[in-house]
């Protein structure tokens, strides 16, 4: 390119800036071989030639007017004004390849010029032959849509971040539309591809049928609860404390106990725990005698009912040798039924319990094995164990209510239809959650992720450290349940971090959609590749952006807080450098479009004239 052509020269270098000086504004725009160059300003990339085969390239990122003192003292003013830009380092371009980054730095007084669209084909350069997609115009080229390696986009994980109304959910679509037609294009089978989408919204269910199951999570499945490791069982419950989580792992052990002996089996448990209370709990004598009876009543023996009636409903006590008829009665029903003696029983509950896993089929198992859990400890003399539990036995009676007939139903119709969508033989798989709360998706969404992951595991231990197909979860709206974790006992999003820090290995990838990264897990996010970050306002979230995205440079996240709806910063490995584009989603907006009051309301004044 000509000197004439030169927009200004540097007046100032450091390694991460320079100072562009302007010595006129008017002579920044100029035709170069019948292509037009026009100077945008704030995103235009410049470039400066080290010699005919090296070249560096910047980013503008500040304009400034200065005054100046005028060289000609004849002038009747002494000073006028000069531009100065800055601009930030990008890269290098080396022959005909482009580098990110420089190893070497320009000089002061070296010339400045517009890149030309040679070089911007070096920068976005993806080889013919290479599946790639594009997503949308650069903002200051707006004739210059780039292009992403679809390989570099789906090897790293990703996150879409972005307050609502900026256009994160339309971005998204896009994404996946793209995607099928990149697929199309290189006569790829999208069928190949698992892409797991938790659907919060109801929002993404306009892909193509061939290539998509959709399954509504309440309707048309069912999990069999007995598939749940301890650590479901944890981020389905969600115990709140130190005392909560034993008494639920208790209550697992002996729910499978329950369920894999005779009917006796609780009968003898609970007249154990009776005779418990009766010598060893000295409290409140009227109390504990309701309890016992509590306990006792459905018991068949004969013996025990008649002595029950003896057992002083006023006083709390027996009169006389009743004492000793009551307490050999239940040791000897205990001795019939367990065929151990009463005193054995306490190392022989022990044993059992060691031997027994969480393995539980229904919910109110589960609720009895909590039960008998409060019964041991009330005969150890924990009488406050219920109150400390009662968020606990909450939860467990909320999710008998909500999900006994629907997520958990023994329907086995529904436990094969769960089955069935869980070979993924479409290329997206969709699954509608938007009826589960918070905490039931981080359930849901862990379990599936955990199903996969120990498959690819088992996969990848068969075929000498290798896999043979990828998984892509899309978790929308991630910042309600890939958080950090507050509890100190446990981590009840560790699947998701696992994922983040060893899922490559295991050809499974994650990608976060979230209005509110300060939300979201640092260590997930921190592992994140590729970004693509829509406008962001709240100085908690753009903290946090700071601290996990090493792509970012201060001055772009200042710039993301002033984005347009539908504009968004791409950064990351899978882009060659970071650039503001403008989404092409008009054909994916619709579902996510605001309601204006004067179109609703006008539409209901209509209805009801």
């Amino acid at each position: 390119m000509q000197t004439l052509n030169s927009i200004g020269v540097i007046s100032k270098v450091s390694t991460n800036k320079i100072v562009i000086e302007i010595p006129d504004t008017n002579k920044i725009n100029y035709n170069f071989h019948g292509d037009l160059y026009i100077c945008e300003g704030i995103n235009s990339f410049v470039t400066i030639y080290k010699s005919l085969h090296q070249k560096f390239i910047y980013q503008i990122i500040n304009l400034a007017e200065l005054e100046k003192p005028f060289d000609n003292v004849e002038e009747e003013s002494k000073f006028y004004n000069k531009a100065y830009f800055e601009a930030i380092p990008i890269g290098e371009i080396k022959g005909d390849n482009f580098k990110f980054g420089l190893s070497k730095f320009p000089m002061i007084g070296n010339d400045v010029y517009l890149t030309d669209f040679l070089d911007m084909d070096l920068i976005f350069k993806i080889e013919d032959n290479i599946p790639a997609l594009t997503l949308g115009l650069l903002a200051s080229h707006e004739y210059y849509s780039p292009k992403f390696s679809l390989d570099k986009l789906l090897s790293n994980h990703m996150c879409v971040l972005g307050n609502t109304g900026s256009g994160k959910s339309t971005t998204v679509r896009k994404l996946l539309n793209e995607i099928i037609l990149t697929a199309e294009e290189f006569s790829l089978d999208i069928n190949s591809a698992n892409f797991i989408i938790f659907d919060v919204h109801d929002e993404y269910d306009n892909l193509p049928d061939k290539a998509s199951t959709i399954t509504d999570v309440l309707k048309d499945i069912s999990i069999p609860l007995d598939t749940l490791s301890p650590d479901d069982w944890i981020n389905l419950v969600q115990p709140a404390s130190a005392v909560q989580l034993p008494i639920l792992m208790n209550g697992l052990r002996l729910a499978n106990l329950i369920e894999n002996n005779e009917a006796s089996f609780c009968d003898w448990v609970k007249a154990y725990c009776a005779l418990e209370l009766y010598n060893n709990v000295h409290t409140e004598v009227v109390g504990k005698r309701t309890k016992i009876v509590s306990l006792l009543q459905n018991i068949t023996d004969p013996t025990i009912k008649s002595i029950l009636t003896r057992y002083s409903s006023q006083y709390g006590n027996f009169q006389g040798y009743d004492e000793q008829v009551f307490i050999d009665a239940i040791k000897s029903f205990i001795r019939n039924k367990s065929t151990y003696h009463y005193e054995d029983c306490s190392e022989l509950i022990l044993s059992l319990l060691e031997s027994s896993n969480s393995k539980v089929s229904q919910l109110k198992n589960l609720e009895l094995g909590i039960e008998m859990t409060f019964l041991f400890e009330e005969s150890k003399g924990n009488s406050q164990v219920r109150s400390y539990c009662s968020t606990l036995m909450t939860r467990i009676s909320n999710l008998i209510a909500s999900y006994s007939k629907s997520m958990f139903d023994n329907d086995q119709q529904k436990i094969n239809n769960f089955n069935q969508v869980c070979k993924f033989d479409k290329g997206f798989t969709l699954f509608k959650v938007a009826s589960l709360e918070n905490k039931d998706l981080l359930f849901f969404t862990s379990y599936v992720l955990k199903i996969i992951y120990n498959n690819q595991k088992e996969q990848r231990s068969r075929n000498n450290k290798q896999v043979n197909s990828l998984y892509h979860f899309i978790f929308d709206e991630a910042h309600k349940y890939i958080t950090e974790s507050d509890n100190d006992f446990y981590n009840s999003i560790k699947i998701f971090e696992q994922i983040a820090k060893e899922g490559r290995k295991f050809g499974i990838f994650m990608f976060l959609a979230s209005q509110r990264p300060g939300e979201l897990s640092k260590t997930v996010l921190s592992q994140c590749n590729n970004f693509i970050l829509h406008r962001i306002r709240s100085n908690v979230d753009l903290e946090q952006m700071r601290r996990s995205i090493p792509y970012i440079s201060d001055s772009q996240l200042q710039r993301i807080s002033y984005l347009i709806t539908g504009s968004a910063l791409l950064v990351g490995e899978a882009f060659s450098v970071p650039m503001e584009i403008i989404i092409k989603g008009e054909d994916y907006g619709y579902p996510s479009s605001t309601l204006l009051p004067s179109n609703v309301w006008g539409a209901f004044s209509k209805e009801t004239d």
